[in-house]
């Protein structure tokens, strides 16, 4: 089991893209899950929520994400497609 922090919280651990993670950190910015967590760019990506039963929670790069324990993130690439 997981210890907890100094404000007494366990790390939560979640999801992104199918690979397992934890944060101390329970709520920041889409951008910095993308950036820090996924090592994505957020300027060409969005972060989804996966709910259940086919629902979804989509946070936009300053949307203020709660990182919920056992989440399943997924990112969304939203930045420009080249053409040949």
């Amino acid at each position: 089991m997981a210890k907890p922090d100094d404000k007494g919280q366990p790390p939560v651990t979640f999801t992104l893209d199918g690979v397992e993670h934890s944060s101390q950190d329970r709520k920041m910015p889409a951008a910095d899950v993308l950036r820090h967590i996924g090592g994505l760019n957020p300027a060409d990506y969005d972060l989804i929520r996966v709910v259940g039963n086919g629902n979804e929670q989509r946070f936009r790069d300053t949307d203020e994400v709660e990182l919920v324990p056992e989440g399943r993130y997924v990112s969304l690439f939203t930045g420009a497609m080249p053409v040949e």
